[in-house]
């Protein structure tokens, strides 16, 4: 029997005022207590359970999700339903392994339903080092399409689905503002914009204002998830006359088969462990082509 262990890929975004590395980060954390690693983000109690420096030069670890309301409930195939018994300081825990590699600043994450999602990721590091400025982990595109969209010299269209958000504000400085307000105006659920050339042969959209648009709403999509629904663009380039992007389904993603027993109910860290190190060795040549050269 086998289970699908999904694993996400992340370049890590330090502001430079932070003065720190992100593996400094995670060495300040990890000396800790482990009773003073907990930090409650969002209403979600996380804690870096463990994280090593070491193989392959890169930093392993868990972030757990400690769930305290929402509890579910104990039932055996007897039909006899029963509340668990817990502690008031104690919780279903949620694990999310990861792996850091410091000379690319590519962070691999479990995905778990249930788990650390990327924002509150992020965001608890934050906390932990008590910093002001904003720690960034933003999809990773894989090398293909990243290529089609730095080879568009001309965009043809820009399509783009937002959901409604409480706070809008996290769109502040994405260059769709305007649009975004829209939601509120209409009161909508959500906002489609679709942005299209006219029909004269040479025309096209702002090529790096759609860009950097898109990097936006891919950050904005990380932070929320769900909020942002669609993030397409086509265009052309000298040699190619048809180009296409869907960053969202061209996010860098490995699923690994790990073998479990049919009565395994709880994948062992070791054995995620080894899933992460193998979605690694998978990607690792596309990685270091890509990123490795921005920190040389």
């Amino acid at each position: 029997m086998s289970k699908t262990l999904n694993i996400d890929f992340f370049k890590v975004v330090i502001p430079l005022d932070m003065n720190l590395t992100f593996g400094e980060v995670l060495q300040k954390v990890i000396t800790l207590p482990a009773e003073q690693r907990f930090k409650e983000v969002r209403l979600h109690h996380l804690s870096v359970h463990e994280a090593n420096f070491g193989w392959q030069q890169t930093w392993e670890g868990e972030i757990v999700r400690i769930r305290m309301d929402n509890i579910p409930t104990k039932a055996d195939l007897a039909g006899k339903i029963e509340d668990f018994k817990l502690a008031d300081d104690e919780g279903i825990g949620e694990q999310s392994a990861f792996i850091y590699h410091p000379d690319t600043n590519i962070m691999l994450l479990q995905s778990n339903k249930h788990g650390v999602s990327p924002g509150n990721f992020a965001q608890y590091f934050e906390l932990m080092i008590g910093s002001n400025a904003s720690i960034y982990i933003d999809p990773v595109i894989q090398l293909d399409a990243l290529q089609r969209l730095e080879n568009m010299s001309k965009v043809k269209n820009f399509d783009i689905s937002i959901a409604a958000l409480e706070d809008m504000s996290i769109f502040d400085n994405s260059g769709l503002e305007e649009f975004a307000k829209l939601t509120t105006v209409y009161q909508a659920p959500s906002i489609n914009i679709e942005l299209k050339v006219s029909r004269k042969k040479n025309s096209s959209l702002p090529v790096e204002k759609v860009r950097n648009a898109a990097k936006s709403l891919l950050r904005i999509s990380n932070q929320n998830q769900n909020q942002v629904k669609k993030i397409r663009i086509s265009g052309s380039s000298d040699e190619d006359d048809s180009l296409f992007v869907d960053l969202l389904k061209d996010r860098m993603r490995e699923s690994i088969q790990i073998n479990a027993s049919k009565n395994q109910r709880n994948i062992p860290y070791i054995e995620r462990q080894k899933a992460l190190r193998n979605a690694w060795q998978k990607r690792e040549s596309e990685i270091l082509k890509t990123y490795k050269k921005l920190t040389n």
